[in-house]
């Protein structure tokens, strides 16, 4: 497994990357913060409560959850999660979550991310990646299938914003090794 932090470059400049810890803490909640509701709202939890955050960080300590954060100067702008059930036979398969500052996407964050999932992935031996966005968020959507993922599930009605509207969940998935072997084709052998 490669060592964090670790510097990557962007279209933008230059981020950091390291493993999520007690440490980030704050800075995680001040990112919420910052981002719209209606990114929130396919995430399993609200990370904007300080709870949450902190049941995140045990998750991570006790390794049921990976989450890599990216920064710059200090301030997060993106993190991703690998979170990987409790469940005896489905432990070879992981929900991939995803989160960037609006005003850092396109800069390729969103794939540094990725990539480093996917490392981490493997040396978990996780077979099987899915993620879950909106219909709406077309963005997310575009490059989850640019990477090789595909439909699996629509769940309909599935969340409920903060203004009590209903949305349908698309479910994505790809295998891991399938993914590796055309990672030139993603654009992520680096």
């Amino acid at each position: 497994m490669e060592t964090f932090p670790k510097q990557v470059e962007l279209k933008t400049g230059q981020a950091s990357l390291s493993l999520m810890s007690r440490n980030d803490a704050s800075a995680m909640q001040a990112f919420a913060g910052t981002l719209p509701a209606h990114d929130l709202m396919f995430l399993r939890r609200d990370i904007v409560k300080p709870e949450i955050i902190e049941s995140w960080i045990t998750k991570i300590e006790s390794g049921a959850n990976v989450s890599v954060i990216a920064k710059i100067e200090d301030e997060i702008i993106g993190y991703g999660t690998l979170s990987v059930g409790d469940i005896d036979w489905s432990r070879h398969v992981a929900e991939l979550r995803i989160m960037v500052a609006p005003d850092s996407r396109e800069s390729g964050i969103g794939r540094a991310l990725i990539r480093e999932l996917f490392r981490l992935a493997v040396t978990r031996g996780i077979e099987k990646i899915y993620a879950r966005m909106t219909i709406d968020q077309t963005g997310a959507r575009k490059l989850f299938q640019e990477l090789g993922f595909r439909p699996e599930a629509m769940l309909v009605n599935e969340v409920k914003d903060r203004d009590g509207k209903l949305h349908d969940v698309l479910s994505m998935a790809v295998d891991v090794d399938a993914f590796l072997a055309r990672r030139d084709t993603y654009g992520l052998n680096t």
